[in-house]
């Protein structure tokens, strides 16, 4: 069990099935793995030897395809926890550069030996996975903050299709967001600061909905999505193509620091490849 550094609520496994908000919205083909055990846990993940990337802390951010500090910084840092050894610590001052200029601290997108990676070819299926711990980090009600984001570049690029975002209301979710447009919630818990949590997002690449879909790991669980399946259809591709972003991005209603670390991010083709190791 991990300890906090400081009193927090406890992650929830709650789930909201297909509660939809309306408005803006702010390679090869595989399949989604099997053999779930009892209530949705993932067989123990084995070495990350196949990989596609993953960031080392001691390359800096050399790993990423870049940094974005408006205002902020991008650190190496040892855990604070004592636990996961080093981390990178995104942080921001949270004072505007500009006035049209929103506040981000981020990395964006993956360096590899043979150029960047990026989820461009219908078809393709991805595991993407993490460890986040973040504080302080200020949210306020009606106002959001993302904490990681699926970003679309190029030719037709719009809005995310995915975001992590921190609400006002004490809570997390992942928010994913159609052509047309229209978010729908896909997941939400209760927001812990100061501990440690695992992410390991699944992505078909597709701009067709009927073909494209999402999966979503949590602490080693998979979360039930809206209609109470483990996979949700998804369109997945906007613009040329798509790629991580990990940080502090948000609304101009939140004011004051923030800090996002982040520890083990990586890319596979399976759950195992990509899932933080201990």
């Amino acid at each position: 069990m991990k300890r906090p550094l400081i009193p927090h609520l406890r992650w929830g496994v709650a789930l909201v099935a297909g509660i939809v908000l309306t408005g803006a919205c702010s390679a090869t083909a595989g399949q989604a793995p099997s053999a779930l055990r009892p209530g949705g846990a993932h067989p123990a993940a084995g070495p990350r030897a196949a990989a596609l990337w993953q960031a080392d802390p001691a390359r800096g951010t050399a790993d990423f395809e870049g940094t974005e500090t408006k205002p902020g910084t991008v650190k190496v840092v040892d855990d604070p926890a004592g636990q996961h050894g080093k981390s990178f610590a995104l942080h921001t001052s949270g004072d505007k550069i500009d006035g049209p200029t929103r506040v981000r601290v981020e990395t964006r997108g993956h360096r590899t030996g043979s150029g960047p990676l990026r989820y461009s070819r219908d078809g393709d299926v991805f595991y993407i996975g993490w460890r986040s711990m973040w504080g302080p980090l200020p949210t306020k009600k009606g106002e959001w903050v993302v904490l990681w984001q699926l970003k679309d570049y190029g030719s037709g690029a719009a809005t995310p299709p995915l975001s992590l975002r921190a609400r006002g209301d004490g809570t997390v979710d992942l928010e994913y967001c159609d052509p047309q447009l229209k978010t729908t919630q896909l997941w939400h818990a209760p927001i812990a600061l100061g501990t440690w949590h695992d992410f390991v997002l699944g992505i078909k690449v597709s701009k067709d909905p009927a073909r494209g879909w999402v999966r979503l790991w949590h602490d080693g669980t998979a979360q039930k999505l809206p209609g109470g399946t483990e996979q949700y259809p998804a369109a997945t591709l906007r613009g040329d193509w798509v790629t991580d972003k990990w940080g502090v991005y948000r609304s101009d209603g939140v004011k004051g620091p923030a800090t996002a670390l982040l520890n083990s991010p990586a890319v596979g083709r399976s759950y195992q490849d990509a899932a933080p190791k201990d």
